[in-house]
């Protein structure tokens, strides 16, 4: 058996000592922690130490107390949406206690772990990013921000073959921070302007992505899978996004009367 194991930790590429798992459930969203929490615990990388980090302002929530793996971030609700657009900013507040970590993975709160993930499968790999194929752009183009007022626009010219979901991304520390810092600038940005980026977060990300792509994993649409959507046989979803969540819209004006950086 030790032997089996030993072999097992060569065929990963990438030393994963302790990793952060990112959770941000504000509001309500707070009751999709105990599935969320559980299920990863259960299925995803199980040989690896984990941290939760819980961004919330539910912080009197029963199922936080009492566990020595959750780190509480104390945050305000938002609007939508501000409340994902504004989620670089919130990790970037704790990005000092992140630093002793190895990787970080954002999760969005309305997902669960729906089959094992092993170390082997999931670091095999020496590339420092990774997102997360969108499913509803598997084999079409995905639907990046083209208006050049935003800092999230892309070109025709760009390699734009791996649409990638806002739902489940991460990486190596270092590189994660860096991301993080640079995203948030460029939201700051956009905002003082009166931008919103059409997909918000997801297309800031994005077109990260593209300007480091030789850095980018992309990993398969089953780690961000819609509980009603049926997937091909043999396949298994890995992440599952729940039914019940709120239906997301795309930013399509502009100068939003909820913008943080408007004048009063």
């Amino acid at each position: 058996t030790k032997g089996i194991e030993q072999e097992s930790i060569k065929k990963q590429f990438q030393k994963s000592n302790k990793i952060a798992i990112l959770f941000i459930g504000t509001n309500k969203y707070i009751e999709f922690f105990p599935c969320f929490y559980e299920s990863i615990k259960k299925y995803f990388l199980t040989k690896t130490p984990k941290d939760f980090f819980v961004f919330t302002d539910m912080i009197d929530y029963h199922f936080l107390k009492n566990k020595k793996d959750v780190i509480i971030a104390k945050v305000e609700h938002q609007k939508w949406p501000f409340s994902t657009l504004m989620r670089f900013k919130m990790i970037s507040k704790v990005s000092n206690k992140l630093k002793k970590y190895s990787h970080i993975i954002y999760i969005d709160a309305d997902m669960y772990a729906n089959s094992p993930v092993s170390e082997e499968e999931f670091f095999s790999h020496d590339k420092s990013l990774f997102g997360v194929k969108h499913d509803s752009y598997v084999n079409k183009p995905g639907e990046y921000e083209f208006d050049i007022k935003s800092t999230a626009a892309v070109s025709s010219d760009d390699n734009l073959s791996d649409y990638c979901v806002g739902a489940f991304w991460g990486g190596q520390t270092k590189e994660i921070l860096n991301m993080i810092k640079e995203l948030e600038k460029r939201i700051d940005i956009d905002l003082k302007n009166g931008i919103i980026a059409k997909w918000h977060d997801e297309s800031q990300m994005n077109k990260y992505f593209i300007e480091n792509k030789d850095k980018v994993r992309i990993l398969d649409p089953r780690y961000s899978y819609p509980e009603l959507k049926p997937i091909p046989k043999p396949f298994k979803k890995i992440f599952v996004h729940i039914l019940h969540a709120p239906t997301k819209t795309a930013t399509t004006n502009r100068n939003e009367p909820n913008n943080p950086y408007e004048k009063k």
